[in-house]
């Protein structure tokens, strides 16, 4: 029995870099983002993870990957929360997320339904 663990070659996301790339030349002036590209998985295609550092920029990376309104999940977390969207563009999960987003004292204290508390 080997405890070694087996890793795919990079090749298998060049895909998603390549998606990325094309994203920075069709958008050069979009802010810059934390990036994480995720190993395959399942046979999967690369995830592609971006974390932005103003809300300003989540709307602007929202607007050019399509990401609606609808689809965009608040989580909140005492007095701040984040905000993360997800979509599916050429075959690659692209989810983005912008986090400190502070909440007012009302937004603190609202009751909450069991699926918007964080487990």
């Amino acid at each position: 029995m080997t405890t070694e663990r087996t890793t795919d070659p990079i090749a298998l996301q060049a895909q998603t870099i390549e998606a990325l790339a094309e994203l920075a030349r069709r958008h050069p002036d979009l802010p810059s983002a934390y990036v994480t590209i995720h190993e395959p998985w399942r046979g999967k295609v690369a995830r592609l993870d971006l974390q932005l550092h103003t809300p300003t920029g989540f709307n602007q990376w929202m607007a050019v990957l399509g990401v609606q309104p609808e689809d965009v999940d608040m989580h909140p977390s005492g007095r701040a929360s984040w905000l993360e969207g997800s979509t599916v563009r050429a075959g690659i999960h692209i989810t983005i997320a912008v986090h400190g987003i502070l909440l007012t004292v009302e937004q603190t204290d609202a009751p909450r339904s069991l699926s918007e508390v964080a487990a």
